[in-house]
């Protein structure tokens, strides 16, 4: 909206409408220290008022000194990762207007454009899934595993109510920045949190899985594939969980894995829950994004966030309409499901833009272009002299670990190479390990030339001891 400077006249008219002599007033309960006198606007430190030219000038040359993924050979992932984004998203979520619309589709009579791609939406999130339903998103994947776990608990209670279980398993290894949120949630909600960890191979250690599954337990979750990049054994945790009963969470950060892998569905999850970024959404600097949530249809009634429904209107034509809307904060307070009552409406018509122009064949073809790549980035980098697979037998989908020297980084960037992510700070244990991801972005040509990268900076230096 442009901006309409007000007037002289039209400030006194306002003022006068409020009660009040000036604006000052309006900010009398500010303490005076806190507050600027605008006759002595020099407090402030503002650049003199330029030009539009000028300014236009000014912010091309900040926008030049910031750097994208498109300017460097890029082999980040962990969580966010840079997939190739069709124009046909921008355009249609972006740039026409149309689905920059009024927020809360509350109104379904003046609402049926975006209430419809919702629809769709939460469709498509249950055909990746294999799960009977799936809400309007939320807010990303992190806060998606943590409404996981409460979902969990209230399943618990109402199924078990002479039991006490307080209990959430993370089973393997899990995204760290999904653990710390998950970890807030429960010391607020007096839960404890039970890490099982890796085993030698980065598969969930399956002994340690079965004694950590007492009837205190009430949900237990798995990501895969994992931080680590490696495919977990999705059939062992659910057979491991049969015993005490707990519900079993599936966790993603690369939702386009699901493509070819099990689906959360088949391997007997009750929810499945992961980042969206990677469906049609740019890195976006690490957000905004959304988290997609499905679960099996007998436990509707305990999901969080916004769910819309296929229903008929007056004349019989077939309309959609929010659902279930009594689980929902904004009816039941303190009583709700979740705090969370919203979506990420824009990010996840992104998301649904973008699985709908692949389609379900090319979406695979898509999938299993990136594990060739990923197979020629194995091949290639374990062959360097100085690096070594830290899981060369495990399945991977297109995330893997590496071992090399600690603060490479550096070094890769002169050569305009952005290289896995530093594990140092993951745990112990960790030193000079890199989490290299590859997407259908990534070339040949960039595989090579991080190869030989690593090759000169590596030369005359043995594999670092992880320590």
């Amino acid at each position: 909206m442009p901006f309409i400077q007000n007037t002289d006249a039209e400030r006194r008219e306002m003022l006068a409408a409020i009660g009040v002599k000036s604006i000052d007033d309006l900010f009398a309960d500010v303490p005076a220290n806190l507050r600027i006198n605008m006759a002595d606007a020099s407090r402030l430190k503002l650049p003199k008022g330029q030009g539009e030219l000028e300014v236009t000038r000014h912010i091309e040359g900040l926008l030049a000194k910031t750097k994208n993924a498109g300017d460097y050979a890029f082999f980040r992932g962990g969580g966010i990762y840079n997939h190739f984004v069709s124009t046909v998203v921008d355009h249609i979520a972006l740039f026409d207007s149309s689905f920059i619309t009024a927020y809360t589709p509350y109104q379904p009579e003046c609402s049926q454009g975006t209430l419809t791609f919702i629809f769709e939406f939460q469709s498509s999130i249950c055909a990746l899934t294999g799960l009977e339903v799936a809400n309007a998103s939320m807010y990303d994947g992190a806060s998606a595993l943590a409404e996981a776990m409460m979902m969990g608990k209230h399943v618990a209670e109402d199924k078990w109510r002479k039991e006490e279980r307080n209990t959430f398993v993370l089973a393997g290894a899990h995204n760290p920045e999904y653990e710390q949120v998950v970890r807030t949630y429960a010391d607020v909600a007096g839960l404890k949190v039970v890490n099982v960890p890796a085993g030698a191979d980065g598969r969930i250690d399956q002994d340690a899985l079965k004694k950590a599954l007492t009837r205190k337990v009430f949900a237990v979750a798995a990501q895969s594939p994992n931080y680590l990049g490696v495919i977990e054994d999705l059939d062992a945790v659910n057979a491991a969980r049969k015993e005490s009963e707990a519900l079993f969470v599936h966790c993603t950060t690369e939702p386009m894995s699901l493509a070819l892998l099990q689906t959360p569905g088949e391997a007997g999850a009750d929810i499945a829950v992961g980042e969206g970024q990677p469906l049609g959404n740019h890195q976006f600097l690490g957000g905004p994004a959304f988290g997609y949530f499905a679960a099996r249809k007998e436990h509707l009634r305990k999901m969080p966030g916004r769910i819309v429904s296929e229903t008929v209107d007056k004349n019989g034509k077939r309309a959609f309409a929010l659902a279930l809307a009594t689980r929902e904060q904004h009816i039941r307070r303190e009583k709700a499901t979740s705090n969370i009552c919203t979506n990420q409406s824009l990010c996840a018509l992104r998301a649904l833009i973008h699985l709908a122009a692949w389609g379900k064949n090319g979406f695979v073809e898509l999938a299993e272009h990136t594990v060739a790549k990923t197979q020629y980035a194995i091949k290639k980098l374990g062959a360097v002299d100085g690096v070594k697979l830290v899981y060369p037998n495990s399945p991977v989908f297109n995330e893997f670990v590496i071992q090399a020297a600690p603060g490479l980084e550096k070094k890769l960037l002169k050569k305009k190479i952005l290289g896995g992510l530093p594990l140092d700070k993951y745990g112990k244990g960790r030193k000079g390990q890199y989490l290299v991801a590859i997407t259908e972005v990534t070339t040949k040509a960039q595989i090579d030339a991080y190869a030989a990268a690593l090759a000169e900076a590596l030369k005359g230096k043995a594999v670092a001891s992880a320590k």
